[in-house]
C-alpha cells in the first residue's frame, strides 16, 4: 500500500478545481531524524507541493502521507520547542477570561502531546483531557497527571468523551487543524462534543507567512493545509458553524487563533474577522501570484547561499547547520545545502547522535560542534530563533567561527 496519497478534492469545500502554484523538492517525512547506525537513504521520499483551490481560495499539499506513518513514533515534544511553554501560559489565562469559564469545565485538546497546554488550562482549575496518537508520550502525558487517550481524535472518541465525561466547554486544537488527514470529519466529530454554547478555538500557521513573509520552511508533510481567514469562514459556515473571533501573531512564523462555535450561540462576530477576510482578498491570497513571487525569491536567496558555500568549501572550510527540526529537511533539500554540510547542531538533546532525515547528517550538541577545530561557519537554518540562539552561542565568533543567516536574506552576522 501506498504511504501517500495525490490530492483530488479541496479539503475545505470539496471542489476537484485545484491548481499547482508552488513547488518544492520532494523529502522524506521531515521529523523522521533517525539513529546514526541506520540507512538514511532508505527513508521514502514524498512529493512536496502546494495545490490552490480555485473555487474557494484554500492552499493545501498536492500529495498526503499516512499519518500513521508520521505520528506513531513522533519525536517532537512541545517543551523542546523554545518559547512555547509560557506562549501557552498566556493562551491559557486569555482563552479563560474572554470565555468566562468557570471553574470545572471540561477543556478537550487534540494533539494535545506531552499536556503542556493542558497543565496550564488544569492549574487554573479546569478539568482537562488530551487525544493524542504518539502512543509514547500520550503515555508520558498521563503519568504526568494530564490524562491523555492515545488515539486519533475521531467521531468514535468523540463518544467516547461524552460517556465518560460529558460535553466540553472548550475543545482545543494548537497546530493541529492544519496537519489530520481527514479535515471535515474531524471538526464534525468536534462538533459533536462541544456543548451548545461550547466554543472550539485552534491556533494554525497563517498562510501570511508564505503569502507575504518567507517562512517557507513551514511547508512539510504534517501540514497538510495553509490556512487563510476567509476560506475557513466558508468551510465553517458549511458545517453549521462561525468564526466569531481571531486573533493574529507571529508565533511560529505567523498564527491565528479562531474562536469557534455553533451559529446557535450567542457570540457576535467580531470585525476583525471580515477585515482580515477584506485584506487577504486586496492581496490576491486567492491566486497565485504570491506564491509565484515566494518561488523567485527562493530561488535568488539559494543561488547566493551556494556562492558562499562553494568559496568556503573551496578553503577547506567545515561547515555546520544550526537546527535540526521538521522544517529544517524542508530547508535542506530545497536550497540543497548537504553537499555543503559536515553536520548540525541543535540545542535539543533529543536531537543529538541522529541523523538527518534521508540526508544522514549527523546531528551534535553545541557544546561538541562549536568549536574550532569541528566548525568554521555556522549555518544559522532555525532562522527565526535567530536572536535567542545568538544570544547564547554567538560568542563563538570571537574563536573565528563565522555566522551565516539564511532567511529571509543571507548575510554574515558581525558583532
Amino acid at each position: 500500500m501506498s504511504l501517500s496519497t495525490p490530492l483530488t478534492h479541496c479539503r475545505l469545500c470539496d471542489t476537484t478545481d485545484l491548481n499547482e502554484v508552488f513547488t518544492l523538492v520532494p523529502t522524506p517525512a521531515g521529523d523522521h531524524y533517525i539513529p546514526a547506525d541506520r540507512h538514511p537513504e532508505r527513508l521514502p521520499v514524498f512529493p512536496l507541493s502546494l495545490r490552490q483551490c480555485r473555487e474557494c481560495g484554500h492552499v493545501q499539499l498536492g500529495a498526503i502521507v499516512d499519518p500513521e506513518y508520521i505520528y506513531r513514533d513522533y519525536i517532537y515534544t512541545t517543551k523542546s520547542s523554545l518559547g512555547l511553554a509560557e506562549h501557552f501560559q498566556d493562551y491559557a489565562q486569555k482563552t479563560i477570561a474572554e470565555l468566562k469559564l468557570k471553574p470545572g469545565a471540561l477543556v478537550v485538546e487534540i494533539g494535545s502531546n506531552d499536556g503542556t497546554m493542558l497543565r496550564a488550562f488544569q492549574n487554573l482549575g479546569m478539568r482537562v483531557l488530551g487525544v493524542d496518537p504518539a502512543i509514547e508520550i500520550a503515555e508520558i502525558a498521563t503519568q504526568s497527571g494530564i490524562p491523555t487517550i492515545p488515539d486519533f481524535f475521531r467521531i468514535e472518541i468523540a463518544d467516547q468523551i461524552l460517556a465518560d465525561h460529558g460535553p466540553a466547554q472548550l475543545v482545543i486544537a494548537n497546530n493541529v487543524l492544519a496537519n489530520v488527514s481527514s479535515l471535515r470529519s474531524t471538526v464534525t466529530a468536534i462538533r459533536h462534543l462541544m456543548s451548545p454554547d461550547g466554543v472550539f478555538v485552534f491556533e494554525t500557521g497563517y498562510l501570511r507567512y508564505l503569502a507575504e513573509d518567507c517562512v517557507f520552511d513551514n511547508i512539510y508533510h504534517e501540514h497538510i493545509d495553509y490556512h487563510a481567514v476567509r476560506p475557513l469562514v466558508r468551510f465553517f459556515d458549511s458545517l453549521g458553524m462561525k468564526i466569531f473571533d481571531v486573533h493574529v501573531s507571529d508565533s511560529k512564523g505567523s498564527s491565528i487563533r479562531c474562536f469557534v462555535s455553533m451559529h446557535s450561540a450567542l457570540h457576535s462576530v467580531f470585525p476583525i474577522v471580515g477585515e482580515l477576510c477584506i485584506r487577504e482578498e486586496k492581496l490576491h491570497y486567492q491566486t497565485s501570484a504570491p506564491y509565484r513571487k515566494l518561488a523567485a525569491r527562493l530561488s535568488a536567496i539559494k543561488a547566493s547561499l551556494h556562492e558562499i558555500l562553494d568559496a568556503a568549501k573551496t578553503r577547506g572550510d567545515k561547515i555546520a547547520g544550526f537546527g535540526a527540526s521538521v522544517g529544517i529537511t524542508t530547508m535542506l533539500y530545497h536550497f540543497d545545502l548537504a553537499p555543503f554540510l559536515s553536520h548540525l547542531v541543535d540545542d535539543n538533546s533529543n536531537r543529538h547522535h541522529l541523523s538527518s532525515p534521508g540526508l544522514g547528517l549527523p546531528v551534535y550538541s553545541p557544546e561538541f560542534a562549536l568549536d574550532k577545530s569541528q566548525t568554521d561557519m555556522v549555518l544559522l537554518l532555525a532562522w527565526r530563533y535567530l536572536d535567542p540562539i545568538i544570544k547564547k552561542h554567538g560568542h563563538h565568533r570571537h574563536k573565528g567561527i563565522r555566522f551565516l543567516k539564511v532567511l529571509p536574506n543571507v548575510e554574515e552576522l558581525y558583532d
